[in-house]
Order: structure tokens, then C-alpha cells, then sequence
């Protein structure tokens, strides 16, 4: 299953990637900041606008710096967390297989897991750290409930490792073990993951950040403006909680998570509390993309909530009910199945995989952009459509447009980009994204005597190269 899934996926990644149909938010982020570690260079992602400590804490990208000395890249992140995706069944497998008693029965629950439309969707999305963090997570529960101390740490520092908010699924980790008995090591876990996230919002992200709070903290406007406020009109206002939790689209969100594993999940309430923290954090976002299955939001509480199945069918373990574990393992995988084929990415939903979501041919457009990245040098500074700019973020200077010209998406102030439009020697764009104001500043910069001439103009692809200097004279 873990072959299929990954043959699968593994092409269709291939395929959007190499079909242009990946975004520099936020596939070029995270390849310029694993590229940029790789080669001991300023972190500064200029696709952001923000230094790579300012914009997530995420040491895990260390570990594949090895791979970008080799000449990885776009390509390979999605081949990454397509593995860390399929082989997120395997822990589930062996959790299974010891709370069944049977190994062939238990294959119900990493079947469902890679029909999961979420897990498909996130598959989908480009590459994001935390999505490693997923099978280290559950092996993290699987090491606990054996008592496998060692491993248990390794997996939840790996899992920290990921990134600043991986604390709260961490947490609540801790709390399940010590309500389970293991207080010493719940108690250790918690006081751990909590240290990791303030030193990570309050010391690391400022600290990269001329001591401004973590970018993100807008979307959490509706309980404060700061992290002391927000938890302070949690614990006192629960009841604005409740009310974005409880706001129509939120609740189609909760059925596409627990439909497809037939509510099962809601049997091990308690286990199923590990999805809460990040569920919450989710549902009061203002931020409508953080409460769809499609995005990297939903990766701890999809985690969470097949941890709950596996413990929920379990309960019913006695001999004489046996039949009824095997009948809630096939409704399991039916739900699986059918929401698969109504909500997923996946073939066999065949009006969402023709969709278009999916770039499986290359257009005209998309082989003369390919012409055109082809011939910007790799040293130089360039400015690019967002489609473009995953396949030109090896290098220190590469923008995403109308930057650094037009501020856009850019850094977390009002300021202009700290860089001058100066640095940049190329422009490449995809020209059905312009705006009219885009439009205009490309017919400025290209216009006779301006600072760009334009080198290529196909098929709606641009490829423009600077003549002169910002001062006017010819660039040396």
C-alpha cells in the first residue's frame, strides 16, 4: 500500500513541480532556506521578506541539507513528505496490530489512513517541515505505549524540531501520558515542549525579527494581538472560542475530517484530545485556509484522530466481540473509501483529479518559461512570476513580483523591501498572473531607455535582462 501510494503521488508531485504548478509561497520559501543553510549564507529568504528564523523555527531543514549538497531541490521536498506521508501508515500498522491481535486485520487502518483525503490533500500541497514531524509523532505515541523511552525522546525532539507550533500536539502528548500513568515522563514532556515555545516565540523569532512579535499573530485578532493576550482571553473567554468554533464552516470542516473515518474516532475521546490543541488553533484562525483539509494545518489533527480510531475499535477487544472489531475495521475502510472518492486529490475522484488541481501536461507557456529559466545565470538576482519562482530559488536574491519594486506579501511592515531593485539583472514572468499595475511597471522597466530589455515574449512567458544600472548608465 505504502509502494502504491508513493508511485502515485511520488509522479504527480514530479508532475506539478516540473508543470510549474508550485508557488513560492511556500515551496521557494523553504527551498531558498534549505538552500541558503546548504551554502552557509545569509538566512535572509528574500522570497518573504523575513530572515528564516523570523519566519518559522524549523531546524529540521538541517537534516536535508546534506541532499541540497547533492543538487536537491523542489523535486526532492516533495518526494520527502510524500514518504513521510505513506510511511506515517507504519506506525499506525504496528499501534494496530498490538491493540487487534491481528496483523491482517489491522491493514484496515493504514488503508484508511492513505485514502484519508486529507492526508492526500496535504500530500498535494507543496512541501512544508512539519509535515516530517507526522510519522515521528505517532511513532512517538507507539515508543510510549511500549515503554521505549529513548525512542519515545528522539521522536518528540524531532517533532519540535519541525517547527514552533509542533509544541501543542507535544503537549498534549504529555498530558495523555500522565493521565495514563506515566506522569514522570507526561510532566518532563509538557514542561519541555512549553520551554521550546516561548523560547521559540518570544526569544528566537524576535530576536530575527528586530524584536517584533511572530508575523502570524493577525490571524488570531479576534482574541488579541500579542501571545499573552491571546492565551489570557482563552483561559477567560472561553466563549469566543466557542463561537468561531462553532460557525458554520467551521463544522463542514469537522466532517470532512471525521466522515471519512466514520466518526470512529469519537469512541477514545481521550486519545482524540491529542487533535484538540491544533484543531483549536485552527478553527479560531482568521485565516479561512487553515480550516480546509487541503492545507498543512490539518497534518496533527488527521494524526490525532486515527490515533483515537485505533484506540476506539480497540476497546472492543474480548473474544465475544471480536466480529463487531472486524465489521467497525470494514465500515472504517468503506468511509475511507467513499470520501476518497468524493473529496480526495486522488484518481479515483475523477472531477477533482481533471480539475485541473493537478498540471499534468506542460503547455506552450510552461516550455518557454522553462527555455527562460534555463538561461538565467545562477548567480544572478531575479525577480519572478510565483509559479516561477520554485524553479529559480537557488540563489541568495530571487523575488517574488512585483517585488522588490511594489512591496507585495512581503516582510511583516509597511516598509519597502530592505533590498534595491537594483540587485535584480533578470525578470521572468508567467504574464496571465499580472495585475494592471504589474502590467504597467513591466511596460516602465521594459520601455525604451529603461532599465530592462525584454530577451524573450511567448506564449503569455516574458523573460527581460537589465541594460542599464539604476542611475541610468549600462550595468558593468
Amino acid at each position: 500500500m505504502i509502494g502504491v501510494y508513493v508511485v502515485v503521488f511520488g509522479w504527480l508531485t514530479w508532475l506539478q513541480q516540473a508543470n510549474f504548478g508550485t508557488f513560492d509561497f511556500d515551496m521557494g520559501i523553504f527551498d531558498q532556506e534549505i538552500w541558503l543553510a546548504a551554502h552557509h549564507l545569509n538566512p535572509f529568504i528574500t522570497i518573504r521578506g523575513l530572515n528564516m528564523w523570523a519566519n518559522h523555527v524549523n531546524p529540521i531543514i538541517y537534516l536535508l541539507v546534506p541532499f541540497y549538497w547533492l543538487g536537491a531541490g523542489p523535486h526532492f521536498l516533495y518526494l520527502v513528505q510524500t514518504l513521510a506521508f505513506a510511511g506515517s501508515a507504519i506506525p499506525l500498522w504496528l499501534l494496530a496490530r498490538d491493540r487487534f491481535a491481528s496483523p491482517w486485520l489491522s491493514l484496515g487502518i493504514p488503508l484508511a489512513w492513505l485514502l484519508y483525503p486529507a492526508v492526500e490533500w496535504m500530500t498535494w500541497w507543496p512541501f512544508h517541515p512539519e509535515y516530517l514531524a507526522v510519522p515521528a509523532f505517532l511513532f512517538a505515541y507507539w515508543f510510549a505505549d511500549r515503554g521505549r523511552w529513548g525512542w519515545y525522546a528522539l521522536c518528540v525532539v524531532l517533532v519540535l524540531a519541525c517547527k514552533e507550533d509542533t509544541a501543542l500536539p507535544i503537549m498534549a502528548l504529555g498530558m495523555l501520558l500522565a493521565f495514563r500513568h506515566h506522569r514522570r515522563a507526561g510532566l518532563i514532556t509538557m514542561a519541555g515542549a512549553l520551554a521550546w515555545f516561548f523560547l521559540c516565540v518570544e526569544v528566537i523569532m524576535p530576536g530575527a525579527n528586530a524584536a517584533l512579535a511572530p508575523f502570524y499573530l493577525y490571524q488570531y485578532s479576534a482574541l488579541g494581538n500579542s501571545i499573552g493576550q491571546i492565551i489570557w482571553n482563552v483561559l477567560r473567554h472561553p466563549s469566543r472560542v466557542w463561537s468561531l468554533a462553532l460557525q458554520h464552516d467551521r463544522l463542514q470542516y469537522y466532517v470532512q475530517l471525521l466522515g471519512p473515518v466514520a466518526g470512529l474516532a469519537l469512541l477514545a475521546p481521550t486519545t482524540l484530545f491529542l487533535a484538540v490543541p491544533t484543531l483549536l488553533v485552527n478553527v479560531v484562525n482568521n485565516q479561512g485556509y487553515s480550516y480546509e483539509i487541503k492545507y498543512q494545518y490539518s497534518a496533527f489533527v488527521a494524526a490525532g484522530i486515527f490515533l483515537a480510531v485505533v484506540e476506539g475499535i480497540s476497546r472492543y477487544r474480548s473474544h465475544r466481540l471480536r466480529h463487531l472489531r472486524v465489521g467497525m475495521v470494514v465500515i472504517l475502510c468503506i468511509f475511507a473509501l467513499v470520501a476518497n472518492v468524493a473529496w480526495s486529490p486522488s484518481p479515483l475522484d475523477a472531477k477533482q483529479y481533471r480539475s485541473g488541481i493537478w498540471n499534468f501536461d506542460a503547455s506552450p507557456r510552461v516550455r518557454e518559461l522553462e527555455e527562460m529559466v534555463r538561461m538565467v545565470p545562477a548567480d544572478a538576482g531575479v525577480s519572478a512570476s510565483l509559479d516561477v519562482v520554485p524553479h529559480l530559488s537557488h540563489r541568495d536574491q530571487i523575488y517574488s513580483w512585483p517585488n522588490p519594486w511594489i512591496r507585495s506579501n512581503y516582510g511583516v511592515t509597511a516598509a519597502q523591501p530592505p533590498e534595491f531593485p537594483a540587485s535584480i539583472q533578470y525578470i521572468v514572468l508567467d504574464t496571465t498572473e499580472n495585475t494592471p499595475a504589474e502590467e504597467s511597471l513591466i511596460s516602465k522597466l521594459t520601455k525604451p531607455g529603461g532599465p530592462f530589455h525584454i530577451i524573450l515574449q511567448r506564449d503569455q512567458a516574458l523573460l527581460a535582462t537589465r541594460v542599464r544600472s539604476a542611475s541610468g548608465s549600462p550595468p558593468r
